[in-house]
């Protein structure tokens, strides 16, 4: 049986904010990216990239096609849990204090980052899905004035900010993603954005995801791709074409979600790449938008859902 994830929210006194805006409701052209976080030789004034690897089962064909999890992911709001029926009073109250004090745990491991970091306005993602009994850990891989990355972990008990235990062969941590932020001369010289137009296209490859988007269902090479655009994102879905996977079924509950969580608003673009390798069973998401001369990164195996949720909470 999967592990009820529960995310937590975390209180930042401090945090500089984003962009009122999320990803729906503006208007400019849509930009597609790869996921890559590396530019061109020369053009990004510090090194700061790494791919994490993902520690969690997110993959799996959607539940309309096969009997295996929910890919695009399902969040719990912070201090909620699922109560069978006859359950007391006194054991909600037991959850509820439980979820207080692993939001007060996380709130101390995000601001002990925060304090580190040499980059002015640093922001961070401050909700993150952990199973239960699990608490959140963090080690800065690097930092400079003007490039940071830093991979979130799940680990049994709490650890010191940058604890080797995090890092040596056989830890048993788990990484739940990788942040980074990246300061270039010229950020519309990298290729983590490339263009690609979804407006044009035959009626038999236009997908309906409800709430008025619209998808462009193509395949190549063996794969299967399902893009869309909100407002200044781009979202791509990418499968294996033999895996048949429902990118419909996935995108649309991601659609879902972004009628109640905002993303931040890009200066000029933004990008959701979701990537399914063959089998279908595990999930590489990469989350990139430009704000400034900063590009901002998230990199996780989690499942879309909750890659979308960490990136709304970036603050």
């Amino acid at each position: 049986m999967k592990k009820q994830k529960v995310w937590v929210t975390i209180p930042v006194t401090t945090a500089v904010l984003l962009a009122l805006a999320g990803c729906g409701g503006q208007d400019t052209k849509p930009a597609e990216a790869n996921s890559s976080s590396s530019a061109a030789a020369g053009q990004q004034t510090s090194e700061s990239s790494a791919n994490p690897s993902g520690s969690s089962d997110s993959g799996a064909k959607d539940a309309a096609s096969t009997n295996t999890t929910d890919t695009a992911g399902t969040v719990v709001s912070s201090g909620s849990a699922n109560t069978g029926k006859g359950e007391s009073a006194s054991a909600g109250q037991s959850g509820g204090n439980a979820s207080s004090s692993s939001e007060s745990s996380q709130s101390k491991v995000i601001k002990e980052v925060r304090s580190q970091l040499k980059l002015n306005g640093a922001l961070l993602p401050t909700s993150f899905p952990l199973d239960k009994g699990k608490t959140l850990a963090a080690s800065i891989d690097s930092n400079t004035s003007n490039a940071f990355q830093v991979t979130f972990y799940a680990v049994d008990q709490p650890v010191a900010l940058n604890d080797s235990s995090l890092t040596k062969s056989g830890s048993k941590a788990a990484v739940i993603a990788a942040f980074e932020v990246n300061t270039y001369k010229d950020p519309n010289s990298t290729d983590i954005f490339p263009d690609e137009e979804t407006g044009n296209v035959p009626d038999d490859m236009k997908v309906d995801l409800g709430h008025s988007i619209q998808g462009v269902a193509e395949g190549a090479a063996g794969s299967q791709y399902l893009t869309w655009n909100e407002g200044r994102w781009t979202l791509r879905i990418q499968s294996i074409s033999e895996d048949q996977m429902n990118n419909p079924g996935i995108a649309k509950k991601m659609v879902e979600f972004l009628e109640t969580h905002k993303l931040p608003a890009p200066k000029d673009k933004g990008f959701v790449d979701v990537h399914y390798p063959s089998g279908g069973k595990s999930v590489n998401v990469a989350i990139s938008w430009q704000a400034g001369k900063q590009i901002y990164q998230l990199k996780t195996s989690q499942v879309p859902n909750e890659a979308l949720g960490m990136v709304a909470s970036v603050k």
